[in-house]
């Protein structure tokens, strides 16, 4: 059994990795070409069924088309899967270009996820029967209990055994409990590479690509809450992104990190990733030559979110989060996301390792920001922040009274170890550095003798 679930994992990552733009063009054009043909059919034919029985001559030219492209896909991928995000659809990670004229509530997406079904997989062909059945099962009643459940029943019982449903995209579930146990360097290098690569299409002129980000915000949310406090402390000293995109992905994990803090759901807490990795988008853009100044770096970004089709609801968060992420407190109608993004934006801006240093040791960051409570920041949020980070947020580098330099890894574990976190030595009292990564507790009684700036 773990030999064929294997074999299906690899085979899935396979047809994945086929259809990757930067990898093949040539392929990855032939997979939206045909991928387009694919769901315009089959969201054709299930609207058909609200007309027309399905043994209607009307169908067998339709259903001919339809297993035709779907067979031209699996060719050419192995598995094909297709997933609704936000109000976009995507075959194997392809933007699909789906025609805006159709009414928005009457598109793929929209009839397939009033089921509870957010993608699905084909891993082998289906007769044209079955297409008919299919078709007919998505235009049918939505069950008003677990609706996928009765949806994959359904499809079960007529035979259909190539077809699998997934959930409604991962962020979008509610009540959901997930932490992932993968490596931490890999999660927070697939993030760099990603949020590097929307930059980079962004100051080409592109429109940004949600999914990847998506899918990068999603590896984040699934960390437990060790590995986010790390990944916060280990991404300070990143040197090798870019330094916006180094931002943005800080940014993400902060307001993460606040977020749950506040108790958001997982769907929250994975678009306000999202939002924290677009919210500096509009330096992207270019006036004159020359990115906008700081006054108008966030419409800006609102110009260029605009050149993303659709007006979803987590695209409009992400337009308000870019006006309004400077907006202090005092003047008020900022956004959740505005406010939570300009507490995260100020202290990452703040404690950020520059050629010459940081402007600021993180704890003095904290002291900074707290005699601004109320005025610049919101005081519940903030202090919710620092509840969290503690005395020394992860990132800071403290000496010890041996001499020994430690970095920050943990936030608030109890109220009983604000100020005594989880640390790694990054030298040693000799000025040398440490042959292995020694952790040190401080709760177990190293004492701290100042904060390294």
């Amino acid at each position: 059994m773990s030999d064929a679930i294997d074999g299906a994992q690899q085979q899935v990552g396979e047809a994945l990795a086929k259809a990757r733009a930067g990898d093949d063009r040539e392929l990855a054009a032939k997979v939206r070409e045909l991928g387009e043909q694919f769901v315009r059919m089959f969201t054709g034919a299930m609207r058909m069924t609200r007309f027309h029985h399905t043994n209607n001559k009307a169908f067998e030219p339709i259903m001919k088309d339809l297993a035709r492209a779907h067979e031209a896909l699996l060719d050419l991928l192995g598995m094909v899967q297709v997933i609704m995000v936000e109000d976009q659809v995507y075959v194997n990670d392809q933007r699909l270009r789906m025609d805006d004229r159709i009414d928005a509530e009457d598109g793929f997406g929209p009839l397939w996820l009033r089921h509870g079904v957010g993608g699905m997989n084909f891993h082998g062909p289906l007769p044209e029967e079955q297409w008919r059945r299919l078709s007919l099962l998505g235009m049918g009643p939505v069950s008003a209990e677990s609706p996928r459940a009765a949806m994959l029943a359904a499809i079960e019982a007529e035979g259909i055994q190539s077809v699998e449903l997934l959930a409604v995209f991962r962020f979008q579930m509610k009540d959901e409990f997930r932490r992932s146990d993968k490596d931490l360097n890999a999660v927070m290098a697939r993030a760099s590479g990603v949020v590097d690569g929307l930059w980079g299409a962004l100051a080409s002129g592109r429109a940004a690509n949600p999914l990847p980000v998506r899918k990068a915000v999603n590896e984040l949310v699934d960390l437990d809450m060790d590995s986010e406090e790390e990944s916060l402390a280990r991404g300070r000293r990143d040197q090798r992104s870019h330094a916006l995109s180094r931002h943005s992905r800080q940014v993400a994990a902060l307001s993460m990190l606040l977020g749950r803090a506040l108790g958001l759901p997982e769907t929250a807490l994975a678009d306000l990733g999202v939002t924290a990795c677009f919210h500096d988008v509009g330096y992207a853009m270019e006036e004159d030559g020359y990115a906008p100044p700081f006054s108008r770096h966030g419409t800006a970004g609102v110009r260029s979110l605009l050149s993303q089709r659709g007006f979803h609801e987590a695209r409009i968060y992400r337009m308000l989060a870019c006006l309004e992420h400077h907006r202090s407190y005092d003047e008020g109608n900022a956004t959740l996301f505005a406010r939570i993004l300009h507490i995260c934006d100020d202290f990452e801006t703040l404690t950020r390792l520059r050629p010459g240093g940081a402007l600021m040791s993180p704890p003095t960051a904290i002291a900074r920001m707290r005699a601004a409570s109320g005025q610049e920041y919101d005081p519940d949020l903030l202090q919710l922040f620092i509840n969290r980070v503690g005395a020394y947020p992860p990132g800071s580098v403290l000496e010890l009274d041996d001499g020994r330099w430690v970095l920050v890894i943990s936030g608030v574990r109890s109220p009983e170890t604000f100020d005594l976190p989880l640390t790694e030595v990054v030298r040693e009292a000799d000025g040398s550095d440490p042959i292995f990564a020694e952790r040190i507790d401080l709760a177990e009684g190293a004492r701290v003798r100042r904060v390294v700036e």
